[in-house]
């Protein structure tokens, strides 16, 4: 590729660690918050609104 062309790719390695950081922030969020539900009564009622 020379100077002349132009750039397509606008990603960035901090911009990728952010998302996929957020992707995995996200997974492990959901994952204990269904352990919560299945496991501490208190959390399934309060999630059922009960």
């Amino acid at each position: 590729m020379t100077d002349n062309e132009p750039k397509w790719d606008y990603t960035t390695k901090e911009g990728n660690f952010a998302a996929g950081a957020a992707v995995v922030g996200g997974n492990l969020l959901v994952l204990i918050i269904y352990i919560l539900y299945r496991t501490v009564p208190s959390v399934h009622h309060f999630i059922i609104g009960r």
